[in-house]
């Protein structure tokens, strides 16, 4: 991501807790929220939006505004399955 002109910033903290990754460059913004979830599908759905409810609540994205900001929330799961879910803030 470097080599595309983005920065990449891991584990930032905030007064209101850590972001998991900051994804900056172009004009935009990404915050990047990460879950791992145990079991069954419905499991790994919960964690999805339990991410999003997480950067929605804290605000981590806050003090990007004045950026093209854009959420994701990426959950693990432990049967090798990846999901992902991707909204604009602004």
């Amino acid at each position: 991501m470097r080599m595309s002109g983005y920065e990449v910033e891991g584990e930032v903290h905030t007064d209101k807790g850590r972001i998991d990754v900051v994804i900056k460059g172009k004009g935009r913004v990404v915050v990047v929220e990460i879950k791992y979830a145990k079991g069954k599908e419905a499991e790994v759905e919960s964690k999805i939006e339990e991410a999003m409810r997480q950067i929605r609540e804290t605000k981590y994205y806050e003090k990007s505004k004045s950026k093209e900001v854009s959420l994701l929330a990426i959950v693990f799961g432990d049967n090798k399955e990846i999901r992902c879910k991707f909204e604009r803030v602004n």
